[in-house]
């Protein structure tokens, strides 16, 4: 920071500090300013690691300059960076409006190349767009309020200092938008009728952001209890939801859907497109099964048909999932899905996550600033440049399963199934099998009570002759009894008397069960009857199904403890919790697969019994529905049998993967389009622009820069693919630029070839000079920071 020289130009003394490339700390009176250089690299760094608040930016750099540290230097720097952004914003407003690209839901219907660039001819495919939605409880908001009442019930006053600005941008839709969409507020939308509740979902009890009792609840002193957002396959940002004041509600997911949606269907309207969409619209979200439900009974459920919205659920969460639910929503299953996972929501938020100790009790306005600043640098900086690296990741791991084709074959061959339309014919069966036996029949519930309760009378019975006999040994002649005997003899009377009483329960217990079997007291179940050996097996098997559920628990929470043990970020203590956890966890599934097996042995015939290898092994957790399934039909089915059903996924998984190269090829032709014709259209904008306004034009050359410095990149790295063991050669044509639909042109002016005319303003075309002087700007910069006196 320099001391303010003295100004005589310029109507306010700021605009000239501003010209100078100084920023100033006061609208008015400023004793000290910083430079832009200064400011533009905290941002920079910010950006790269959001865990960097400005306090030890600060701090380092009082360390360079030898000089003690101020609380006042933060709040200056603070405001310095808020007119930074706000300068920076303004400019971008500008260069979109020279692209025509200002309108609020641009950036949202444009931002993916591969996914939203159409190309003239490209194939069509089933699923035309791949996103993911989740909510996020890292990035919250602390409410500053005053001290809680005296018994500490109820909390204190807001007291955070009036702010009307709203923060960031096209990146966050309003909350107005999103409360729209409360369940309380369905009856205002026009033409909507109330329809009736589904029924439950296997997965609720699964899930508690299933549960809208837990999603509702507030959570102290935070208002804004997180982000609910939505990712296109590729990590580019569509859009962020603030959950003010509630949990992961299903409010959330329909307005973030409609908002996309909506826009969808109007841009296609505006450009002259088939008003109805050739492919569907996939959408991973966790808990999809519960929300397919919602959906069908809110008012999107017409927009949601029109744009063929299909709800998915990721592999990560998938396999955690009921059975049934994996095989409507698994995208192993679903076709045109490929072999994406959908997860793309938890690698984003665990970058993202980093802004949290920054932002947490930021103010509203800073938060969304903070939040939409760092979406935007990651979309341009981040998953733009990791495209292509993408796309070849993919390829590589299509190629491998697809050159698996053989073994996977003589597999099938092994296990009977010839015929491809087999494992579809297998599949619906399984469903249907598991919709027919997915709630338990109240006959046999009612029968498998009066098993219980006739077992626990007799019980019953039996205790109170052995109580009375005894009673009746010890009772004699008051004069031979001494006072140890007499009050035994009251001891074993006060027994003989509970059970009696106990013997009345029960009995009126058996008495109603045995009202709604329709059985008369002469029809009274007898031992070793057919009627109480089928009652037992009953029992048995729910007891079976309730270890096979302990267990299922336990080895849910193992994987998802080892998966924690892996993620970056955690900390020391934190490992050693969760491996301190992974111990008695061990013990717990031991303990578990006994009770599993001894429950499993008691079945006829006896179910399979399970190791602690096998344990190991269950990764995929589906296998614990078919565990449960203890009634003998299923197991003759050939669906049922662990050799068929893993030759079943080989073949899905081959069946994927050659989706996945067909929408490869697609992402790879639009890439290719993108980055040629975004070229040619800045280079055009840039010509327009550059006699009448030069420095707009110098910063719509930097817009376009932004991306276009990893074009070669991509270029280089998507050639590799046509040298990978296993490309086919026929599809070299995927490798060539197209014609785009959505493509951008300039009105009365030609569009001129990048490779022809440079994308630099200045004519300034060679890559080592625009190199060179791109390294004696960073130089320069780093020198006066260095040497700016505090």
């Amino acid at each position: 920071m320099y001391e303010i020289p003295v100004f005589t130009s310029d109507t306010y003394n700021n605009t000239s500090y501003v010209r100078s490339g100084y920023l100033p700390f006061n609208p008015l009176l400023n004793k000290s300013l910083v430079s832009f250089q200064t400011i533009e690299l905290y941002h920079h760094l910010f950006m790269r690691c959001p865990r960097l608040g400005i306090q030890p930016f600060v701090r380092a750099l009082c360390d360079l300059q030898g000089v003690r540290f101020k609380n006042n230097l933060s709040v200056q720097i603070s405001a310095a960076y808020d007119l930074y952004i706000r300068l920076v914003e303004g400019v971008r407003l500008k260069v979109r409006q020279a692209l025509g690209r200002d309108s609020s839901n641009w950036r949202m219907l444009n931002n993916c190349p591969c996914c939203q660039y159409e190309v003239v001819g490209e194939l069509e495919l089933a699923i035309r767009m791949l996103l993911g939605i989740d909510g996020n409880n890292s990035l919250k908001r602390f409410q500053r309020r005053e001290p809680p009442s005296e018994d500490g019930k109820s909390l204190g006053p807001e007291k955070e200092r009036e702010d009307n600005r709203v923060g960031g941008g096209d990146y966050f839709l309003q909350p107005e938008a999103v409360d729209l969409w409360d369940e309380s507020q369905w009856h205002k939308w026009p033409g909507w009728t109330p329809k009736e509740r589904s029924p439950k979902i296997p997965c609720e009890d699964r899930w508690s952001n299933l549960k809208e009792s837990n999603t509702n609840r507030t959570f102290g002193h935070f208002d804004v209890n997180g982000i609910f957002g939505g990712f296109c396959r590729h990590s580019f940002t569509i859009v962020f939801l603030d959950m003010i004041r509630t949990g992961e509600h299903s409010k959330y997911m329909l307005a973030l859907l409609n908002h996309f949606m909506s826009a969808s269907r109007e841009d296609r309207q505006r450009l002259g497109l088939p008003e109805n969409p050739s492919g569907s619209l996939g959408v991973g979200y966790d808990i999809a099964c519960g929300m397919t439900a919602k959906i069908i009974r809110s008012p999107l459920n017409d927009l949601a048909q029109k744009e063929r919205l299909s709800m998915m659920i990721g592999l990560l969460h998938g396999y955690a999932h009921n059975r049934l639910c994996q095989l409507s929503f698994l995208l192993l299953y679903i076709q045109g899905a490929g072999i994406e996972d959908l997860e793309v929501c938890e690698r984003y938020f665990a970058q993202s996550n980093a802004l949290a100790p920054v932002t947490r009790y930021m103010g509203r306005f800073r938060r969304r600033q903070a939040i939409a600043n760092y979406a935007y640098h990651r979309d341009n900086m981040e998953s733009y440049h990791n495209l292509s690296r993408f796309i070849v990741s993919n390829y590589k791991q299509a190629l491998g399963i697809l050159s698996r084709s053989r073994n996977t074959a003589c597999t099938l061959r092994a296990v009977g199934l010839l015929d491809v339309k087999n494992a579809a014919v297998w599949l619906d069966e399984e469903k249907a099998y598991l919709e027919s036996h997915q709630d338990i029949p109240e006959e046999d519930t009612t029968k498998s009570s009066y098993y219980l309760a006739l077992g626990k009378l007799w019980e019953c019975q039996d205790e109170l002759r052995r109580a009375r006999a005894t009673f009746r040994m010890e009772s004699g002649p008051p004069s031979e009894l001494n006072i140890d005997h007499a009050n035994q003899l009251v001891l074993t009377e006060r027994q003989m008397v509970n059970k009696q009483e106990m013997e009345a329960k029960l009995l009126l217990d058996v008495q109603s069960l045995e009202e709604r079997l329709g059985l008369r007291r002469d029809q009274r179940w007898k031992r070793d009857s057919e009627a109480w050996n089928s009652a037992r097996e009953l029992v048995q098997t729910a007891k079976y199904r309730k270890a096979a559920d302990k267990l299922e628990g336990l080895t849910v929470a193992r994987i998802f403890e080892l998966s924690k043990m892996n993620v970056a970020g955690t900390g020391y203590k934190m490992c050693q919790h969760i491996g301190d956890a992974m111990k008695k966890r061990s013990k717990a599934i031991l303990s578990a697969l006994e009770e599993y097996n001894a429950c499993a042995a008691s079945l006829k015939p006896p179910r399979k019994l399970l190791d602690w290898d096998d344990i190991l092994n269950y990764t995929y957790l589906s296998e614990f529905n078919f565990l449960r399934e203890s009634r003998a039909d299923i197991l003759d089915k050939p669906w049922a049998k662990p050799a068929v059903r893993e030759a079943m996924s080989e073949l899905f998984k081959l069946i994927r993967a050659g989706e996945e190269i067909d929408r490869l090829h697609v992402e790879i032709k639009r890439l290719l389009t993108y980055m040629k014709e975004e070229e040619e259209y800045f280079a055009t904008v840039v010509r327009r622009h550059r006699d009448n306004d030069e420095p707009l034009a110098y910063q719509i050359w930097l817009h376009g820069r932004e991306r276009s410095r990893f074009n070669e990149v991509h270029r280089t790295r998507l050639k590799s693919i046509q040298k990978l063991k296993g490309f086919t050669v026929s599809n070299s044509h995927f490798f060539q630029p197209g014609i785009g639909a959505r493509r951008q042109t300039v009105d009365g002016t030609e569009v001129v070839d990048a490779e022809a005319e440079g994308q630099n303003p200045n004519n300034e075309n060679s890559d080592e000079s625009e190199t060179e002087d791109e390294e004696d700007e960073r130089t320069e910069a780093i020198l006066t920071i260095a040497n700016d006196p505090v």
